[in-house]
């Protein structure tokens, strides 16, 4: 007689099998791998503990179990993850969206908000997203500035109706050009544009950082730089968790000797790509603090701090540029 095999069961099994590999999270884990291949969220499962698994759900389980039990990221064996609320196609050709990059993220908007506000009405904004990877940050900041200017727009109309027969404003602008170096990725970053409905505001490019924006013309006209570019120093390397380094790409993650070589040139070159007063921010290792403020007051920026991520961790390096 077959084996009957409840959800219930399989989430015991796997939080025990991937437990025993000394993997993180098992049962955060088997919750997604469970919910991936029986197409439900994670709250369903909870609810639907008692629902069997058919003989081809099995198959397919244990196959994505074996996989996880070797340290293969959870996240690239079910294709998706969520950053900053956006669910985002994810690959072995690009790191995997972090909570600790959704500081970044928060920084960015304030940062563009405080500039949207200081003029009278929406304005055009240029933004820059280096080594964009998935295309996550460049995906957030726009989704979360196009809703904040929709809502403006819908209360100033709601409000010129009120008030007097006024046309609606017209759409406020928003562009973000976002390169990476390694071709396959940006197509992955393309997809996920593209689910998003944002590719007639995002434009992906295969480019080394800013090696397109000379023949655009684009010296002095963004109002924000922002990367998560490769920093993990040769001498850190050998401490990357296990899942990391064997299955992430390290031309995502390493950044040389000192970790510094990638975000050394995007703090270097960043003051002849930002208006007067726009903002750089750069994601670094909690060790390179001291490090990247030098560089960019050596650069030339001016209110140059270091922001923590949400584990209080020195993450990102945060600059103004001069007016």
């Amino acid at each position: 007689m077959a084996e009957t095999w409840t959800v219930r069961r399989l989430r015991q099994w796997i939080k025990e099998f991937l437990t025993s590999r000394g993997v993180e999270s098992p049962t955060v884990c088997a919750d997604l791998l469970i919910g991936h291949v029986l197409t439900c969220d994670r709250m369903r499962l909870y609810m639907d503990v008692e629902r069997v698994a058919l003989p081809s759900e099995l198959e397919q389980l244990r196959a994505l179990v074996k996989r996880a039990g070797q340290h293969e990221p959870v996240q690239y064996l079910v294709g998706s993850w969520s950053f900053f609320g956006c669910e985002l196609e994810v690959g072995p050709t690009t790191l995997i969206p972090r909570s600790a990059t959704e500081s970044l993220v928060t920084a960015a908007i304030e940062r563009l908000r405080a500039v949207d506000v200081s003029v009278e009405g929406a304005r055009r904004v240029r933004i820059a997203d280096l080594c964009t990877g998935s295309g996550c940050i460049a995906i957030a900041i726009a989704r979360t500035l196009l809703a904040s200017r929709t809502g403006r727009r819908q209360l100033a109309w709601k409000l010129g109706d009120e008030v007097s027969a006024s046309e609606e404003p017209p759409p406020s602008e928003i562009e973000v050009y976002a390169t990476e170096l390694v071709a396959a990725a940006a197509a992955l970053a393309q997809r996920n544009v593209d689910s998003h409905t944002l590719g007639g505001v995002i434009h992906v490019e295969v480019g080394d950082l800013d090696g397109s924006f000379e023949q655009r013309g684009f010296e002095h006209s963004f109002d924000l730089i922002a990367s998560n570019p490769p920093y993990i120093s040769d001498a850190e390397w050998a401490d990357v968790p296990k899942n990391v380094r064997d299955f992430e790409p390290a031309s995502a993650l390493r950044g040389g000797v000192d970790g510094l070589d990638f975000v050394r040139r995007i703090i270097t070159s960043a003051p002849r790509w930002l208006k007067p007063c726009a903002s750089l921010l750069v994601e670094i290792s909690s060790s390179q603090g001291d490090a990247a403020m030098a560089l960019a007051r050596a650069a030339g920026f001016d209110d140059v701090e270091i922001i923590h991520d949400l584990e209080g961790h020195p993450r990102v390096l945060a600059a103004r540029a001069r007016g």
